[in-house]
């Protein structure tokens, strides 16, 4: 082993309370991921989305295995991140939570993937799924995007756990 080089093996992991409060020190949009399959729409709210390439155009998302929305992606191949903007902190709310109709009452419209685009965001990006990955408890899905918009509103944001406009 070279003198720079790290033994991985040899250094343990942090806890999972210290890994979360440095966690909270990042500030992120805030998103919904918008899945559909079979005539179920679910929608999640999640920080952990992330630009991957340009050319082609791929995006990654992060989603809890144990989540619905996770078995619809995964069924159906598709989602939509949806950027949600600084007026919509309550959406955020509502799709942090399991709902067994999640968008009554949500205005929204479906795209060319089939998922659901919430109206008045900042902005949305539909996806095919490329590659899934697992990884501890969740999965990185890498989407292809195969189309977009973009309304030029201020995004929310989240850091040590209060919402931003």
């Amino acid at each position: 082993m070279c003198c720079n080089e790290v033994d991985a093996d040899a250094l343990t992991s942090v806890s999972p309370a210290t890994f979360k409060t440095a966690m909270r020190g990042l500030a992120s949009t805030v998103h919904v991921i918008t899945s559909a399959c079979g005539g179920v729409l679910n929608g999640m709210t999640a920080t952990a989305v992330c630009s991957v390439s340009a050319e082609p155009p791929l995006i990654l998302i992060v989603v809890n295995q144990e989540s619905r929305s996770h078995a619809l992606i995964q069924r159906c191949g598709a989602y939509t991140v949806n950027v949600l903007s600084a007026s919509q902190q309550a959406l955020a709310g509502h799709f942090a939570v399991s709902s067994a109709a999640p968008f009554a009452g949500v205005p929204h419209s479906l795209g060319l993937n089939k998922c659901p685009i919430i109206d008045n965001c900042v902005s949305f990006l539909e996806c095919v799924v490329e590659s899934g990955i697992p990884s501890g408890t969740h999965s990185v899905f890498v989407g292809r995007v195969v189309a977009s918009g973009a309304s030029g509103r201020s995004p929310l944001i989240y850091h040590d756990g209060k919402y931003r406009g």
